[in-house]
């Protein structure tokens, strides 16, 4: 017994490991282009559309997109015409799907876009309505290179220190500065100075001259000292104006080359660097000469450059070395332009990125765009007919640089309430994840919940759950794919959504199974919808770490409290569906009927893969056992002398009904049904046996559809049962095997993990006890010992006793009488005898 018990106990726990996504008949798509399987989503009930971001399909352009058919295992091409300014867009590197209307964007996250000769990074999206596959381009165009004036004034020592020939080799390193720019976007002025300066030409002198690098032609060295703060402050009064030619929005940068400490001068640094700062210039000291090895030219050229100093200043042991800085000094002027103030380094939009991830709006499609404002990151989002609205953090005065907010995005609705939930996977390096709702026409955040460990990259994917499926989201899965521990890898937090003012929290963390700490479990997440038929939403999460990079997905259940079961009902391996498979769960996306059998599937991509996993039907059964009599009759279990060894008890009928759970369109599923009956169970000797069997258990096999099943058999009972107070109990086991249904792929059906599986009913045994069925006993004893009144000791050699017990009450059951004699008497014998059924002795 014990080995069977075990045996089903195994049968039982490997049958909900297995719960319910068929593995045995999947759909396979395979395409040999490059990054095919990164992203995958469902698109209008008809396709999986599957991105390739990393195939070359022609010089600058990468990615591709194919839709793949259920029904014919094959893929096609999606021909979208790409702009020729899309260089190199990464087409597919995401993707996201709504329904009711069925649209799709795909997006290229990585449009390489020349300005000048700054690299920057942009994104494209293409927005498709219908299955015609004509796109909207979104943005319509690329943002056009930043138009960031430049003024630079060239500053030059002119003292007596400086040789006629080392003169002239700083004139030409001007020269060869500023024919590295074009007009109009910059222009130059340039002032020498000794212990008094001069104005060679203005940016109107220079704007307006045929032959601008001519007007150094006619620069004489001045000679005398070296009145260097005195001539700064002559640059930040006169040349930075507008009688000279500045523009007033354009980057102000002041170039100062000299070749030693001021001498002579009046004024210090502290005169004049303070004015400098307060206007805007941007300043980049060229130190010339062995001068400045000493600590206090050092500092001179310190004070001179803007901060930090060591992004500002050049120093060069010769007039000869000029040429070597003169591209680091290009580059760096190219750096200014796109920044968000003229003192600052950092880009806004230039490297944004957009299309990172995508998401769905009742309001219209909203794009990632983690690179911009140096990638602390935000989201586009593009209302119909309108101009798109930028939302990220800036107006909370909250240091979000390098947080790559817009990583991943997700939407919720609550009551109607429109809820954007952006991911920052490194904010902090622990990652942050950020709510936002609309106020006033305005998005501002409302809560936000951060990461625990450095490099978790908490907040990479996000999910939003309808739990009870009521149109209103619950809550919100947090992956967090790089979160170590030495026997797991990558985790995901299942946060609920806060309510009116509470803290946004994680109650519950779901974690695949130990011994991958290279999982990166929850790298993905995908709603399912119902699969398991309960009226629940379930859900599937990514793993594609495990096993060294083959992968696996694990399927996790919807319960009644509106959250996650934090046990996944099934693990599926990417070495169990294919030995050659890598990265099985890089990417999911469930919740359609794409094969047309009323269940939801599930899509999983891999390297140069795609799976269409299919929902299996679910069974449930109820069981019922009816007795032909209510209770066995006193005539049948009463034990008399002349009694069989068994007698007829009766009949009972055992019925079944097997239905499906949520309906589907499969037709009549049929099942391999086993029932298992068995009499007294868990007593050492049974009290009735079956008449087919002659023995306590029966079992029988049925191939049933989905209707009642009915059967009776027959049940005998052992003679002068020794306990008829307790009811016999008759118990059914019941075990299913879908059967493969032939017209669709051989799907098999699946019994419900927790479908009744078992039924027990009791037959009782008739005893008078009233209509309340509670026995009141009313029990007498006498004694009589024979009219022996003495017991002499050696010559009364037999004593007998007469025991009268008597019920004036109900029927008694279990009665026993316990006798004690002195150690001086043995005992012989008993005899009993019952008078009318009122007296026994």
């Amino acid at each position: 017994m014990t080995m069977i018990r075990t045996f089903l106990l195994l049968m039982g726990l490997a049958s909900s490991l297995c719960f319910n996504l068929d593995t045995d008949q999947p759909t396979t798509f395979l395409m040999e282009s490059a990054g095919f399987g990164y992203s995958v989503v469902q698109y209008a009930n008809s396709w999986v559309v599957v991105g390739a971001p990393q195939e070359i399909k022609a010089a600058n352009q990468t990615g591709s997109l194919y839709q793949c058919d259920y029904r014919t295992g094959k893929c096609e091409p999606i021909r979208l015409k790409i702009p020729p300014e899309a260089v190199n867009m990464s087409l597919g590197l995401s993707l996201a799907a709504s329904t009711n209307p069925s649209q799709l964007l795909a997006c290229g996250p990585t449009v390489h876009h020349t300005c000048k000769e700054n690299m920057y990074l942009t994104g494209f999206c293409f927005l498709l309505v219908s299955l015609s596959w004509q796109a909207q381009r979104l943005p319509a165009a690329l943002q056009e290179c930043p138009r960031q004036e430049q003024d630079i004034v060239f500053l030059i020592d002119g003292s007596g220190s400086i040789s006629f020939r080392d003169f002239t080799k700083m004139l030409n390193f001007v020269k060869a500065v500023m024919s590295q720019f074009q007009r109009p976007s910059t222009q130059f002025s340039l002032m020498q100075f000794s212990h008094h300066s001069w104005v060679h030409f203005t940016f109107k002198d220079f704007i307006y001259s045929s032959n601008p690098l001519g007007l150094l032609d006619s620069v004489q060295q001045l000679r005398g000292f070296t009145y260097t703060a005195t001539a700064i402050q002559m640059v930040t009064n006169q040349l930075f104006s507008a009688s000279s030619g500045a523009r007033k929005d354009a980057s102000k940068i002041l170039i100062v080359i000299t070749d030693g400490q001021k001498q002579g001068d009046p004024l210090g640094y502290e005169d004049v660097i303070p004015r400098a700062e307060a206007a805007g210039i941007i300043r980049y000291a060229v130190g010339v000469g062995l001068a400045f090895q000493n600590p206090h030219s050092r500092k001179e050229l310190n004070d001179i450059a803007s901060k930090p100093s060591h992004e500002h200043i050049f120093q060069v042991e010769n007039f000869d070395a000029l040429r070597d800085i003169q591209n680091q000094l290009k580059e760096k002027i190219f750096a200014i332009e796109g920044t968000q103030t003229i003192s600052s380094s950092s880009f806004e939009l230039e490297m944004s990125q957009e299309g990172f991830s995508a998401v769905f709006s009742p309001d219209g499609p909203v794009l990632g765009a983690v690179g911009s404002f140096s990638w602390s990151g935000g989201a586009f989002l593009y209302p119909q007919n309108m101009s798109p609205t930028f939302i990220n953090m800036s107006q909370e005065n909250v240091d979000m640089r390098d947080s790559y907010l817009g990583y991943s995005t997700e939407l919720a609705l609550w009551k109607g309430v429109k809820i954007l939930i952006l991911g920052a996977p490194r904010h902090q390096h622990t990652g942050k994840v950020v709510i936002f709702t609309q106020a006033s026409g305005q998005w501002r955040p409302k809560a936000e919940v951060a990461g625990t460990q450095i490099g978790s990259y908490f907040g990479a994917s996000l999910c939003s759950v309808d739990v009870n499926r009521d149109g209103n989201s619950d809550l919100v899965l947090i992956g967090a794919p790089h979160y170590y521990k030495p026997t797991r890898g990558g985790q995901v937090s299942m946060c609920h959504l806060p309510l009116g003012r509470a803290r946004w929290q994680c109650e519950v963390i779901l974690c695949g199974e130990q011994g991958h700490p290279w999982g990166r479990f929850g790298a993905a997440l995908t709603v399912l919808g119902d699969v398991n038929g309960d009226k629940l939403t379930d859900v599937a999460i990514g793993a594609p770490g495990e096993q060294e990079n083959r992968g696996a997905v694990y399927l996790f259940h919807g319960t009644s409290e509106l959250g996650i079961s934090p046990s996944h009902s099934q693990r599926i391996s990417g070495s169990q569906l294919s030995p050659s498979l890598q990265y099985f769960g890089q990417s999911l996306s469930g919740g359609q009927d794409l094969t047309l059998d009323g269940l939801v599937d599930l899509a999983v991509g891999a390297q140069g893969q795609v799976m269409l996993l299919r929902t299996r039907p679910v069974l449930r059964v109820w069981m019922n056992i009816q007795f032909t009599s209510a209770e066995i009759a006193r005539s049948v279990f009463e034990c008399r002398e002349e009694t069989a060894s068994v007698k007829a008890l009766g009949d009972a009928n055992v019925c079944l009904r097997i239905y499906e759970s949520p309906k589907n369109q499969l037709g009549d599923l049929q099942s391999s049904v086993t029932f298992d009956l068995t009499l007294d169970p868990g007593r050492q000797n049974p009290r009735a046996i079956f008449e087919e069997t002659k023995a306590r258990n029966l079992t029988h096999v049925r191939v049933l559809g989905l209707r009642q099943y009915c059967e009776t058999v027959r049940l005998l009972l052992l003679a002068c049962v020794e306990d008829s107070v307790t009811p016999i109990t008759l118990r059914l086991n019941f075990s299913l095997v879908g059967k493969p249904i032939p017209s669709f792929g051989n799907l098999q059906p699946i019994l419900a993990v927790d479908a009744q599986r078992y039924f027990v009913a009791s037959l009782p045994f008739e005893k008078n006890c009233g209509t309340d069925h509670v026995c009141q006993d009313d029990l007498g004893i006498s004694f009589d010992f024979s009219g022996l009144k003495t017991l002499v000791v050696g010559s009364t050699l037999e004593l007998n006793m007469k025991v009268t017990v008597w019920n004036d009450g109900e029927d008694s059951y279990g009665t026993t009488i316990t006798f004690f004699y002195p150690p001086g008497l043995s005992y012989r014998r008993v005899a009993g005898s019952q008078v009318s059924g009122e007296e026994s002795s």
